[in-house]
This record gives structure tokens, sequence and C-alpha cells, in this order.
């Protein structure tokens, strides 16, 4: 993580804040004429639409502008992939002048503003409210334009990107469903501007005098404010603009339309994870936003994404079904669009094109998504392997196929949560029946897999001639699925090893480390508790315990399949505890019951952050139970002599065998370096929850080298 970063907004006073006042960023933000680095425009207002603006609502949208603008001013470490664990993550201390402070600086309100905010953009965040001393009336922010007139009330709000899915929604509520709506969009840049003009004229043209009217927002930045290109934090700003504008229409929702596959958005390679992996209309996200603008207003408040079900070739249909395929041409999908040009309007390198040229295949609608329009078409083009961001979104490209392939070959629900566990996480955000939420993702990312496969036979058929006599660039994606039948083959990013300050990381089959920038050290004979200090070093003041690292390294979870504790290991810890008792688990658990250990080994974990969360410490405990018990299950059935094993509760034996394989470990270090010893000896705490919490931070890299 990058050093602290402190955020000056408005004229907020840097005394008794800022650490180094040369670190600082200060940004002042201003209506029509002001005088600040930043400046909201909200157009195409018509006044007698709207009620007036509750003062936390324009507190909301200057917050969110701030944020928005930090994000785009403070850069994140380099694209490549040496450092980017580093410097990608950022720490943003904001001080933010509010016309409510007492409201912002309340701890429900901080708390769903940081946690969402760091989910989103992978970054941390603190905020301090203070006093505003001088107002700025929401008056300022509004640019009216009578000329339009307003036939009825609209009954929704309707966040308008100009993409696929956004236009889908746009068609389905306007001419589908014939509802009244207000699109609106923030316009990024300049360049889309033509492009939002004619998709609003086509969409009139065919919405037979339900013609959706459209609010643009934008934030205008000095030239020396324009550094980073990623924007996580875009969706808060746009969640914000939309809130504030159904709040001024009387209305208690605003809608999102993105296909559940973007929505959920498994990483589908190493170059892709953590706030790589964009998180706009991610459930938990979602889930925050409505958070945070409920409490905003003082009632409940509707943010929701109805096409979570849906994959993006389920979404062109919905174009193509209400007869305005002419209308995919005009949308905009590509994430580079500072790339974009007149006759090039998508890179076609990007995920977002990669996964925009295979639904429009599986639609049927290739034809209306000319190939001309794409800089780069990344089926049947090669790619200079010199340049390393191209040669990225090669690997990506397969990567994204591949990951198609795996999820089709999967039988069943269990198998895609053993081999997507990240997808866990969102089971929460989605039903109250974690079970049924997994069968809902699996069966979305099934069909998704599907289509992409199919998109891939039909290419692979249009183009067999090329493929067969090798008139097809040989590194072309065609020619690779084709030749390869894997994505093993593809060329990874090639990069210069770097050597951290400090690291505890394997490399090949054995551990090493480094400490203060002292000579390394291998560390043999102890790879279990060198597995449990890596995992503990990856998350720093994060309180764990103990029986889900255990069991979550039985099962494969973040270290090799064979890690964890053996019942010789638990044997050897205190006397056996009193508590629920297990069958006989038997002595050899086989492939499908270990899947089926796996999948709920995901679904306890959900279930025990739901419990925390809740308070409910008796579902904490039947949780940590049934975690020792799974482990009992899957380490073996048989005790020594061959006796037919029956457990009892095992959770105490787990910690002390826990502890003694970490010590055993930092026995082992001593040997070679004492400083680090003493230093691990002193920030591991131990007990039901397990912590690594150093007296001062310190930055450990924990990545494997698996290229050795």
């Amino acid at each position: 993580m990058q050093s602290k970063r402190y955020v000056l907004c408005g004229n907020a006073s840097a005394k008794g804040v800022s650490e180094d006042p040369a670190h600082d960023l200060r940004l002042r933000l201003s209506g029509k004429e002001g005088k600040g680095n930043i400046t909201l425009r909200i157009e195409d207002v018509h006044r007698k639409m709207f009620q007036p603006v509750p003062t936390r609502f324009n507190d909301l949208l200057e917050v969110a502008t701030y944020v928005y603008s930090a994000d785009q001013v403070i850069r994140r470490g380099a694209d490549d992939v040496d450092s980017f664990g580093d410097g990608w993550r950022r720490d943003l201390h904001f001080v933010v002048p509010v016309r409510d402070p007492d409201f912002w600086n309340r701890s429900q309100v901080q708390e769903a503003l940081c946690s969402t905010l760091g989910f989103l953009s992978d970054d941390q965040y603190r905020f301090d409210f203070v006093k505003l001393d001088q107002d700025h009336p929401f008056q300022d922010y509004l640019g009216f334009d009578d000329t339009q007139q307003m036939y009825r009330k609209p009954e929704q709000v309707v966040m308008f990107s100009g993409g696929l899915d956004s236009l889908a929604g746009t068609i389905d509520e306007v001419l589908n469903q014939k509802r009244r709506v207000v699109l609106v969009t923030h316009k990024a840049t300049s360049k889309l501007n033509k492009r939002y003009q004619t998709l609003e004229q086509l969409l009139a043209e065919k919405a037979d005098g339900n013609a959706p009217p459209r609010i643009s927002v934008r934030v205008h930045k000095t030239k020396d404010l324009n550094h980073e290109y990623t924007q996580r934090s875009r969706s808060f700003l746009y969640v914000s603009i939309g809130a504030t504008i159904a709040k001024m229409l009387g209305l208690n929702s605003v809608r999102f339309y993105e296909n559940g596959v973007i929505s959920l958005n498994l990483p589908v390679c190493a170059q892709v994870v953590g706030g790589r992996a964009t998180r706009t209309t991610h459930p938990r996200v979602m889930k925050g936003f409505q958070d945070i603008v409920s409490l905003v207003a003082g009632e409940s408040f509707t943010v929701e994404n109805p096409y979570i079900w849906k994959t993006k070739a389920d979404v062109v249909k919905v174009i193509t079904d209400a007869g305005c395929q002419d209308l995919i041409k005009h949308s905009m999908t590509c994430t580079h669009t500072w790339e974009m040009t007149n006759q090039h309007t998508h890179c076609g390198g990007c995920s977002q094109c990669i996964d925009r040229r295979f639904a429009v295949l599986a639609a049927n609608a290739d034809q209306h998504d000319p190939v001309e329009h794409y800089k780069f078409d990344v089926f049947t083009q090669s790619r200079d392997a010199q340049d390393k961001k191209k040669n990225v979104e090669k690997v990506m490209a397969a990567a994204y196929l591949e990951r198609a392939n795996q999820v089709k070959n999967l039988a069943d629900v269990t198998q895609f949560v053993s081999s997507y566990p990240d997808v866990g996480r969102v089971f929460r955000f989605l039903s109250s029946d974690t079970g049924q939420a997994a069968q809902r993702v699996f069966d979305l990312y099934k069909r998704h897999a599907n289509e992409v496969m199919g998109a891939l036979d039909d290419l692979l058929s249009r183009h067999s001639k090329g493929i067969r006599e090798r008139t097809l660039p040989g590194d072309c994606l065609l020619r690779t699925a084709y030749e390869s039948g894997s994505t093993i083959s593809m060329s990874s990013v090639v990069s210069v090893e770097k050597h951290p300050e400090n690291f505890f990381r394997l490399r090949g089959g054995g551990w090493e480390a480094r400490f203060q920038g002292r000579d390394w050290v291998r560390i043999l004979g102890v790879d279990k508790g060198a597995e449990y200090i890596n995992l503990l070093l990856a998350h720093p003041e994060r309180e764990t315990s103990v029986y889900e690292i255990v069991c979550g390294h039985a099962l494969g979870f973040g270290g090799s399949a064979n890690s964890g504790l053996e019942h010789d290991d638990i044997e050897e810890g205190f006397q056996v505890t009193t508590g629920a008792p297990l069958s006989d688990a038997g002595v050899v658990v086989d492939r499908k019951a270990l899947a089926q250990y796996q999948a709920r080994f995901q679904l306890l974990t959900t279930e025990k952050a739901e419990a925390e969360e809740d308070g409910d410490h008796q579902r904490v405990e039947e949780i940590d139970v049934e975690m020792a018990q799974i482990f009992e299950a899957i380490t073996g059935g048989t005790a020594k002599g061959g006796k037919l094993r029956k457990a009892g509760d095992k959770r105490k034996n787990v910690r002390d065998a826990f502890r003694n394989a970490v010590n055993r470990a930092i026995k082992q270090i001593e040997k070679y370096d004492k400083p680090l010893a003493a230093h691990l000896k002193a920030s591991i705490k131990h007990g039901n929850e397990v912590v690594y919490r150093p007296e001062t931070s310190i930055t450990w890299d924990v990545r494997p080298i698996v290229n050795t």
C-alpha cells in the first residue's frame, strides 16, 4: 500500500491533520463561475420537474465529487505485475466540509462509506467531516434547459452509460414496459457527446411519444488533476447523482442495468484481481450504496440491478427482440475511452470489448456490431509480443476463453464453488438462502460459458480455411484456441524479479524470507507453519479464525492441496475436549466428498461473516464446531493402530496444533535470522482468533515465485 495521502477539500484546514503539507492534495469545488479546480455541472434540467434538494443530498453529491476527483489525481502503482501489490492500493484520508457534520461523522455512516468505497476501489479510506464555513447553493451546479417539454411525471431514474447493458435496460423500460423514465448520464469525456445524442434521438424515434429525457452530469478538473485512468470510484459519483435526481423528482430508487457476469466479475486471470477487476455494480457495492443513500435520505431507498441474472448475450437479445438492433453500433462499451477515434470507437483488447464481441456473436447480432469499429480484432489479428500492455491483453483474452471452457465442463454447483472460492463472498448479498444463491450464480456462469464456447465454435468454423492454411497469425486468439487446446501455452507477462525489503514467500517447493533488507534465508522442514505465517503476513491486523485457516488449507484454499494439520499433529495437542459427537469419518475421502466439503466450507465462511456482523455469537460457535468436524472428516477416519476414530470437538486441539506449527517455523527461522524470529514472536497473537499485529506497519511481499 502507498503512504497515506491527505485530501483537503474546499477550505478545510490542514491544522492538526496533515502530516506532510507538501504531500497533501487540495481540491476546491465550484459551481457556475467559481475559482475551484473542480467544476460540477448537472445539465439539461427542467425547472418544473424538481422539488428542493435536501441538505444532506447536497453534501452527498459534493463528497462523491471529491472522492471521484481524488481517485483521478492520485496515481496508482505501475501497471506491471511486479509492483502493483504495493503501489496499486492507496491510503486516502479526506477532510471534507459539509453542512451536517454530526450526521456524516456518525459511526454507521462512516462504516458504510469506508467499507463500500474500500471494496469498490481496493483502497483504504478515512473521512473527517468538518463544518462548512461558506455554503454553496445547489442551484450553482444546475444548468437549466427549459426548451424541452416534460409530458408526464417520471416513474423511475435509470443510470444510462450508453453501453449495451444500460441501453437494453432503457429499451426494456421505455418500449417493453411503457414506463416513464429519466436517464442520468455521467459524461466522463466530450468524445461521447455525439454518440449520446445519436442514441437519444434513435430512442425517441422508437418510443412513440414516450421519449425518455436525459440529464447529463460532468465533472471538469484542471489539466494538472488528470493522472489516473482506472476511476474505480466513478460509480459512487454516478449513484450519488442518480439518487439526488431521484430525490428531486420525489422518487426513492435508482436502477443500474448491468449483466450478472460483469457485476459478479470473477477474475479471469492473474492480471485482473482485487480492484483491477471492476466492481462497479457488484452486489456488495450495490448494497453499500443503498445503505449510504438510505441513511442520507432518512428513509428506505432502493439501488437495484434488474439484470443481475442475465448474461451479456441475454442483454443483446433484449435489444434485438425489441427491434432496436440498429442502436447496437452506436453503443459504447470500451473502457479505454481515451483511445477512441471517429473510426475506432472500441479498442478491441480490453475485457469489456472481449466480452462484447463474444456476446453479440452468441446473440447472432454481430452483423450489427461492425468489426471495423474495433481498433484491434482480438480473434484474427496478431499482437506485438514486445508490447507489454498488448501482451497482457492477449493473455487476458485467452484466460477469458479458458475460464469459460472450465466452467462449461463443471458438473454441478459444488465443483463451481470449489474451483472459484472467491464466489462465496457474494452469496450473502444475493439471497437469504446461500444455497439457492450459489445455484443461481452457477447457472448464470454455466449459461455464459456455453454462449462463449458456442461463439468460439462458430468463429472456428467461419475461419477454418485460414486456420487450416495458417494464413491467420499464429498468435491470434482463434489459432491459439484451435492449436493449443489450452491457454497454458500462452506467453506470460515477462518481468524482471525485484527483491523487496521484506518478503516471506514460497519459491518453487520451498520457503524463503527476508527481513528489513538483510540477506534472505531458506526455511526448511516446517512447511505447514510457514504457510500459516505467510497467510497472516498477507493480512496484517485482520483477526482470523484458526479453524478457518486450518480447514481452508486442508481443503486446498490458500495453500497446497495437502497442507494443513494431520491427525497426529492434533493428538499431540492438549486433551480432546467434549463437544458435539461425529459419526465415523471413514478412512478415505474421495474426490466427490472432498468437493462437497469444499463447497460446505465456503458456505460456512459466508454464514460466519453474517453471524459475526449480526452479533450472533451462538451461531459463530456452531460454525466453528462444524468447521472442526469438516477438518476431522477430510484428514482421515482412523486413529493410531487402525482403531476406528470417533471424533469429538477438536477445536482446542486444532488451536494448539496451529500454535505448535507456527512456533516450530519461528524456531527454525531463529537459527538463521534472530531479528525476524523475534519480530514474528512479538507480532503474532494466538487464541480462537489469530492475528499478525506489528507495532509498526511493515509491507510484506507474500506472493509465490513459481517460475524458477
